[in-house]
């Protein structure tokens, strides 16, 4: 809602097209761009694009451009799409974010790379699209110990430090303890917005889509769930 209201267009598609490539999705919204894309690696790489034609993917997991008429993809599968528009300068981002991009603090980096070309934090909004749910992603304990640390400040508690959703108040916990030894269930979403928070963002900067990938194969395709190289694409224009 954030950025439909500001008229920021954009999408985040579903597994249902069979089409599914950027210039066909785009045909199907109607609109016309120069289309960016990157080959994506669960880097912290953050790259600029002007107005020119993105011919040959350049590696990266999050573009940024403050130029008109251009629009930003990136697929996922489980890991969470997350769009960023200012309302002031119309700079916009769109990063893919999951455990690794997290812990490499891409969400802190996409900012920083966005206040170098003239946006302030204040005048960002932030969609965070449908990713796989806490209760559905289990990692191993030792692989988000530092992370835990790094985003709250404190290492494993009893009762997890939680996000509360904007409308129906659910709360979202960080992490729970799974019943496998050593395995911890984290949620991709908690830790994005505490990033966030950490980056000095509100939450009524940010929406939240909470269906769950994973939970879900009739609309989207999940790497969890049936380790497929499908992807669903997420996209904004400036």
């Amino acid at each position: 809602d954030l950025l439909t209201e500001n008229s920021f267009k954009h999408a985040f598609f579903t597994k249902r097209l069979n089409n599914n490539k950027p210039i066909e999705l785009q045909n199907k919204l109607n609109l016309f761009s120069n289309i960016h894309y990157a080959h994506q690696v669960h880097s912290d790489k953050v790259i600029q694009v002007d107005n020119t034609l993105n011919l040959k993917p350049k590696i990266a997991d999050c573009l940024i451009t403050k130029e008109q008429y251009q629009s930003l993809w990136i697929y996922t599968a489980d890991c969470i799409p997350i769009l960023i528009a200012d309302i002031k300068t119309r700079n916009i981002a769109a990063c893919h974010s999951g455990l690794k991009g997290i812990k490499k603090q891409i969400i802190s980096k996409t900012l920083q790379r966005l206040e170098g070309i003239g946006s302030e934090k204040n005048n960002l909004i932030i969609a965070i699209g449908p990713s796989i749910k806490g209760d559905k992603y289990q990692v191993g304990e030792k692989d988000i110990e530092d992370l835990i640390i790094q985003l709250t400040g404190k290492r494993f508690m009893e009762t997890s430090l939680g996000i509360k959703e904007s409308k129906g108040e659910e709360m979202i916990p960080l992490f729970k303890k799974d019943s496998n030894h050593n395995k911890i269930l984290i949620d991709l979403q908690a830790a994005a917005i505490l990033q966030l928070f950490k980056e000095g963002i509100k939450r009524n900067q940010i929406n939240l889509n909470r269906i769950c990938t994973y939970s879900n194969p009739k609309l989207f395709n999940s790497y969890r769930r049936d380790k497929t190289n499908s992807r669903q694409w997420s996209c904004i224009y400036s």
